[in-house]
């Protein structure tokens, strides 16, 4: 089940016959059609697995993608033959705008999670869930469940692989046993390898997955890994809108949400044990305005990739151990008949998988009575996957005599490592006809007729140097020119001289006046302090919470809570009574169950500075805590009031 990164608020409770009427009265309020641009709605179901033993239980998930459209009447499947351990009272909604060169991109997001059990064995077809966007009915597919007597189990998501046969994955493989990197519970990077034992130059997909325990809006690398004794090639991952991809799977009974945050294919250069270093990356929530406000610091392990020695049985002699992979050779010429002295394109064209980067190009033996020069080379790799593409290179052919010639064919020897053979890749021979005569000149070469400008044969017989008509002649000089002072007068340059004092001189005032401005007291410098102030708390604050700290945490937590009220009031609230500060935050617009919120959190500061056995001190409540604050001062921030203290 695929998500892009994103905060979601779920909420969940027993029983789904009153689903479909709340849901009609949340989704009537979705936006009307704007002047946005969305895709086509895009309605689908899924169950986190397909097979399961009777008894258990399992997740079934309705998701609805739509832009600004009318959504209304939602009515749930039929659960004939199941049994609803819980379900989702509201559905669970998000919305994602991008405004960029094409527009305004808005996408609403809507998904309904049911938690099912079977009851009986045999195979269970939930049917059809179904919905009208702008007054057009939609529906899903139906999803069919296996219930046996066995032990459940969940089929495996593929491994990452370099193939180019269906879609690309992007789903770690299973876990057998669970990765060390999860021991903790937290968040964590995992490395994934399509092979730990490869020859010199075989391919190797290599994809850091991201587990995240909690939802993040924010991933930034900090380290990045280092592949000493690899040439790699970065692959492009695929992305929802420029967002990660993210599904949802258990690692030891934790729920995470998994998805790729890097892939590299990677080629080892020599034989031995080499080593992939770790990757290191942050992770964050934001603020309103897109600021990180708590981070968390994420590592990946380090991996050993064992690399073996090419075999030396079948070796062509002076074998390139860059040429291993599966390859195809093919050739063709511009055109089969030429006179003497005109240009031959020979195009070598090399396709297939393996380090097409490094690949050796076939030898071309050498063709008597031709000139040959130095190829062109174009490489053109699958972004992909890094390792399937074509190389090609166009060799220059001159002939320097007339005849009937054969290009000598050109063999590519590699080693394929799937079958551990070497084998060969053969282009045939190619003829070509030369006409005309070849004349000699002072250099022992020959240029004939054909190669003269309008094909005139020269007088005289040999023929040392053409230049075509193109060419001017160089004009020498005696003496120095009397006109360059005149001529520079009506050149740009000049206008150039006489227009730089005053541009000069306005750039200085407009500096000035962005200086003052920017020097000034303003509500936008107000609020970038205020952002710094929240930051440095919610840092303290986070530090006191691994300390177990409590009553330094909440200490923290009420600072951060009054230093952003006291930013949007534009007043001092460390002296406003409790019935006071409801006031004035009815006047920003937050209503009363927010105010009852921020009122009740700064009453269990006061409580906990002075008492902190009197409230919870486990990690989790802590955390909850901070998660509580972050959410309150989100809202202070973005309310929509404006209180008359607040300058621009």
């Amino acid at each position: 089940m695929h998500r892009t990164m994103r905060t979601n608020n779920l909420r969940s409770t027993r029983g789904h016959h009153s689903i479909a009427a709340l849901a009609a009265i949340v989704l009537a309020g979705a936006a009307a059609p704007g002047a946005a641009h969305a895709e086509a709605p895009r309605f689908q179901a899924e169950v986190d697995r397909n097979r399961l033993a009777a008894g258990d239980s399992f997740i079934y998930e309705v998701t609805l993608s739509v832009g600004q459209d009318q959504v209304t009447d939602y009515r749930p499947p039929d659960f004939k033959g199941l049994r609803v351990v819980s379900a989702a009272r509201m559905p669970n909604q998000s919305t994602q705008m991008q405004i960029g060169g094409a527009g305004m991109f808005v996408e609403m997001s809507y998904s309904w999670r049911y938690e099912l059990a079977a009851e009986q064995k045999g195979s269970v077809t939930i049917g059809a869930a179904r919905v009208r966007v702008n007054g057009r009915e939609f529906h899903t597919s139906p999803v069919t469940v296996s219930v046996g007597s066995g032990a459940s189990t969940a089929p495996p998501p593929p491994s990452p692989s370099l193939s180019s046969g269906g879609a690309q994955s992007t789903a770690p493989p299973a876990e057998v046993p669970p990765p060390p990197e999860a021991a903790d519970g937290g968040s964590f990077i995992r490395l994934v390898t399509d092979k730990q034992k490869a020859y010199v130059g075989e391919a190797i997909a290599a994809t850091w997955f991201l587990y995240m325990n909690q939802p993040y809006e924010k991933f930034d690398t900090q380290v990045e890994p280092t592949m000493e004794g690899f040439w790699t090639e970065d692959v492009t991952l695929p992305n929802r809108r420029g967002g990660m991809i993210l599904n949802d799977e258990l690692v030891q009974g934790r729920r995470y949400q998994v998805g790729p945050a890097l892939k590299k294919a990677l080629f080892p250069l020599h034989a031995g044990s080499l080593t992939i270093t770790s990757m290191g990356a942050q992770l964050s929530h934001v603020d309103f305005f897109g600021t990180p406000v708590r981070s968390q610091r994420v590592r990946s392990m380090p991996s050993t990739i064992e690399v073996l020695p090419l075999p030396k049985e079948g070796q062509p002699a002076g074998f390139d151990d860059a040429n291993v992979g599966a390859f195809t050779l093919g050739r063709r010429i511009d055109r089969s008949q030429v006179a003497v002295g005109e240009a031959v394109t020979l195009t070598v064209d090399i396709a297939g998988r393996g380090n097409l980067r490094k690949l050796g190009l076939p030898p071309l033996a050498k063709l008597e009575g031709w000139k040959t020069y130095d190829p062109r080379q174009q490489i053109n790799i699958d972004p992909g996957n890094g390792v399937e593409g074509t190389k090609t290179a166009e060799i220059l052919l001159l002939p320097e005599r007339p005849g009937v010639f054969s290009i000598p064919a050109q063999t590519l020897d590699y080693f394929d490592p799937g079958s551990g053979k070497y084998a060969r890749a053969t282009a045939p021979a190619i003829a070509v006809t030369v006409t005309g005569a070849a004349v000699a000149n002072a250099s022992g070469g020959g240029v004939t007729a054909s190669a003269l400008p309008g094909g005139e044969a020269p007088p005289g017989g040999p023929v040392e140097n053409v230049i075509a008509a193109e060419i001017r002649p160089i004009h020498a000089r005696t003496a120095l020119r009397r006109d360059l002072g005149a001529t520079f007068l009506h050149t740009r340059a000049f206008l150039g001289f006489l227009l730089a004092p005053p541009l000069c001189f306005g750039l200085l005032v407009a500096g000035f006046r962005v200086r003052d401005r920017l020097t000034k007291d303003t509500g936008a410098t107000r609020r970038r302090r205020s952002r710094k102030k929240v930051q440095a708390h919610f840092a303290a604050a986070e530090a006191h919470r691994r300390r177990r700290e409590i009553g330094a945490l909440h200490i923290e937590i009420d600072r951060v809570v009054r230093e952003a009220l006291s930013h949007r009031l534009g007043v001092a609230v460390a002296g406003l009574r409790m019935d006071e500060l409801r006031a004035q935050l009815s006047a920003l617009g937050l209503g009363e169950a927010v105010a009852a919120r921020v009122v009740t959190l700064l009453e269990e500061c006061d409580r906990a500075r002075f008492a902190p056995g009197s409230v919870a001190g486990d990690d989790a409540a802590l955390a909850a805590t901070l998660d509580r604050a972050a959410e309150l001062v989100t809202s202070i921030e973005g309310a929509p009031g404006r209180p008359s203290g607040e300058a621009g």
